[in-house]
C-alpha cells in the first residue's frame, strides 16, 4: 500500500528531492558500469578470437609453403630419372598454380579482415590499402580457380581418350571460357567496390564464381555418370586378365576422388552464394552502406585502409566465417599438393618401354596418358603384342620393378599363342625364357 499511495517526487518535501536524485544517479551509474564491464569482456573475447585465427593462419602458411616447395622440388628432380616418377600434366601445372596462390594469399591475409554486423570489414593492423588488398585477392582467386579448371579439363580429356572417344573440345573450351568470364566479373565487382564504396559489390563478386562452378558441375557430371563407369568396367576386365595395368585403377580412383570433391564444392557454391548475396543486398540494404565508414558513398577508397577491430562500436560483433572458409581452402589445397606431389606416385603413372627416355617437358601429357590407358585396355582385351626384346629379364625389371614381370610376360605370351592357335611356340618361348 505504501508503494501505491506514496507521494510523487515533485510533491515530496524539498529536503527529500536531492536524496531521490542522488539515489537515481547512483543506480544509473552502477548499471552503466556493469554494462560497460560486460561489453569490455565480450569485446576482449572477440579480439582474442580474431588474433588467434590470425596466428593460426600465419602458422599454416609455413606448413603450406613447405609442402608446396617439396612437391615442386620432387617433380623437378624426377624429370631426368624415370617416366613413372613424372607427374601428370594437370598435377604439374596445378601445383605451380597453387604455389602462386599461397604467395598472393599471404599478401592478402597479412592484414586479415573480419566481417562484422554492419558489413564493414575490420582489420587486425589496418595498414593495407583496399586497392592492394583487392588486387592480391583477385590474383589469388585466379591461381586457385585456374588450378581447379586445369584439373577438370585434364580429367575430362584423358578419360575420354582412354575409351577411344574423341576428346570433348567443346566442353573444355566451355570450362576455360567460364573461367575467363568469372574472373572478368570478379574484377569488375572489385573495381566498382573501390570506386563507389558500396558493400553490395562484395556480394556481386561472390556471385561471379557461380558460372564457373556450374561449368565444373557439368563436366564432373559427365565424368561420373558417363565416362568413369565404362572405364572402370573395362579396367576390371583387364585386371582380371592381366596384372600389368596396376597403375590404371589408381589413376581412376584419383579422378573419382577429385571429381567428388570439386562437385561437392560446386553444389555448395551454386546454392549458398546467391542466397547470401540476396540476404546482404535485399534484407540488409548493402547498396546503401559504405565499406569504409570514414569515406562517403560514391568515393574512391582504393588508398583507404580498413578500420581496426579494436575501433568497432560497442555491441558490434565480428563474424570470422569468411576467414575460416579461407583456412579450410588452404588446408584442402595443402592435402592435394601433398597427395599428388610429395607422396610416392609410381603406382599412378604408366611406365614406358625399356630404355624409354622421359619427356623434356617434365610431365606426362593428356594425350600420352590417354593413349597409354587405351593401349593397356587394348592389349589385354583385343590385341596380342608379346615383347620382342631379346633381354626379357631386363624388360620385365624395367617394366614392373620386380621378378613378377617374367611371369606376367609369359602368361601374356601364352594367351596370345593360344588365341592364334600356336601353343607350341608359347611353350618354346616359355622354356627359352626360363632357361
Amino acid at each position: 500500500s505504501s508503494h501505491f499511495f506514496r507521494e510523487p517526487v515533485w510533491r515530496q518535501p524539498p529536503g527529500r528531492v536531492p536524496q531521490a536524485k542522488a539515489a537515481a544517479k547512483r543506480v544509473t551509474r552502477s548499471g552503466s558500469s556493469s554494462m560497460s564491464v560486460f561489453s569490455l569482456d565480450e569485446r576482449g573475447l572477440q579480439a582474442a578470437m580474431a588474433w588467434g585465427i590470425w596466428c593460426f593462419y600465419m602458422a599454416s602458411f609455413g606448413v603450406w609453403g613447405l609442402t608446396s616447395f617439396r612437391a615442386c622440388l620432387k617433380q623437378q628432380r624426377a624429370r631426368p630419372v624415370c617416366r613413372s616418377l613424372l607427374p601428370r600434366e594437370a598435377d604439374f601445372y596445378s601445383i605451380r598454380f597453387l604455389a602462386a596462390y599461397l604467395v598472393f594469399d599471404l599478401l592478402r591475409a597479412f592484414d586479415t579482415c573480419f566481417d562484422s554486423d554492419d558489413g564493414v570489414c575490420r582489420a587486425v593492423f589496418g595498414v593495407m590499402p583496399w586497392g592492394f588488398r583487392l588486387v592480391s585477392w583477385g590474383l589469388r582467386d585466379l591461381m586457385l580457380l585456374g588450378a581447379i579448371t586445369s584439373v577438370v579439363v585434364f580429367n575430362v580429356g584423358w578419360t575420354h581418350k582412354a575409351l577411344g572417344l574423341p576428346e570433348p573440345r567443346g566442353l573444355q573450351r566451355l570450362l576455360w571460357l567460364a573461367l575467363l568470364v568469372s574472373m572478368a566479373a570478379l574484377c569488375a565487382s572489385f573495381a566498382a567496390l573501390v570506386s563507389t564504396n558500396r558493400q553490395s559489390y562484395q556480394a556481386t563478386g561472390a556471385v561471379s564464381v557461380v558460372l564457373l562452378n556450374m561449368a565444373w558441375a557439368l563436366a564432373n557430371r559427365r565424368i561420373m555418370t558417363e565416362v568413369l563407369p565404362e572405364l572402370e568396367a573395362a579396367t576390371t576386365k583387364t585386371s582380371e586378365a592381366d596384372e600389368e595395368t596396376s597403375w590404371l585403377p589408381s589413376a581412376i580412383a584419383d579422378v573419382r576422388a577429385v571429381t567428388r570433391l570439386i562437385s561437392t564444392a560446386s553444389v555448395v557454391v551454386m546454392f549458398l552464394f546467391p542466397i547470401l548475396a540476396m540476404e546482404r543486398i535485399v534484407l540488409r540494404g548493402a547498396h546503401g552502406m559504405p565499406l569504409v565508414p570514414s569515406v562517403p558513398l560514391d568515393q574512391w577508397v582504393g588508398d583507404a585502409t580498413a578500420p581496426l577491430i579494436s575501433e568497432r562500436p560497442v555491441g558490434m560483433s565480428l563474424n570470422p566465417s569468411l576467414e575460416i572458409v579461407e583456412l579450410l581452402i588452404g588446408w584442402l589445397q595443402c592435402v592435394y599438393t601433398w597427395r599428388v606431389g610429395v607422396r610416392e606416385v609410381t603406382s599412378r603413372s604408366p611406365r614406358g618401354p625399356p630404355g624409354d627416355v622421359p619427356p623434356e617437358c617434365g610431365f606426362i601429357s593428356l594425350d600420352e596418358l590417354g593413349s597409354a590407358a587405351a593401349a593397356e585396355l587394348d592389349i589385354a582385351g583385343h590385341r596380342c603384342d608379346p615383347p620382342t626384346t631379346t633381354n626379357g629379364w631386363c624388360a620385365a625389371e624395367s617394366l614392373f620393378g620386380d621378378r613378377r614381370g617374367i611371369t606376367l610376360l609369359l602368361r601374356r605370351k601364352a594367351r596370345c599363342d593360344v588365341a592364334t592357335g600356336a601353343p607350341a611356340a608359347g611353350q618354346q618361348s616359355a622354356s627359352a625364357w626360363n632357361s
